[in-house]
C-alpha cells in the first residue's frame, strides 16, 4: 500500500472517530467536504501544513496519520470496566478521595471500532488519601 493511500485512510479513521461527517471534519480543518473525501481516497497528495491542520483538529500527532494509532502502555493499578458513565464518576470520585490518580479511557470492543468499551484506570499514590472523612 502507497503512503498516500494509508495516510488517507488514517485520515478516514481519525474523523470517524470523531463521529465526523466529511462536511463537518472540512470545516473543522478549513477545507470542502470534496477535499476531506480526495484526502480519504488517495486522490490527492496531502501538504504537510494540512496534516499538521488534521492533526491538531484530531487532538493527534501529526505522526499518527503516517503511522497510525499508537498503543500508549499505561502501567496502572487498577483498570475497571465500568458501563454507565454516572457510575464511572462515582467510582473515580471514591479512587481519589482515597489516594489514587485516576482517569477513563476507551478500547475498541470490534475491530471496525463501532463499538467502545468504557474503563476507569487507577494509580495508587501512596499518601494521597483524604482521611478527614
Amino acid at each position: 500500500m502507497d503512503s498516500t493511500r494509508k495516510v488517507g485512510q488514517e485520515i478516514k479513521r481519525v474523523r470517524m472517530e470523531m463521529g465526523l461527517s466529511q462536511k463537518e471534519f472540512g470545516l473543522l480543518i478549513g477545507k470542502s467536504e470534496s477535499q476531506v473525501g480526495a484526502y480519504e481516497n488517495a486522490d490527492t497528495n496531502i501538504k504537510v501544513e494540512t496534516l499538521f491542520e488534521i492533526a491538531k483538529a484530531a487532538n493527534i500527532k501529526p505522526e499518527q496519520l503516517i503511522t497510525g494509532p499508537t498503543e500508549e502502555k499505561e502501567t496502572w493499578d487498577a483498570e475497571l470496566r465500568i458501563y454507565g458513565a454516572e457510575d464511572r464518576k462515582q467510582v473515580m470520585a471514591i479512587l481519589a478521595m482515597n489516594g489514587y490518580d485516576v482517569g477513563q479511557h476507551k478500547k475498541k470492543a470490534t475491530p471496525t471500532g463501532k463499538s467502545l468499551i468504557y474503563y476507569v484506570h487507577a494509580i495508587d499514590r501512596k499518601g494521597n488519601a483524604d482521611t478527614s472523612k
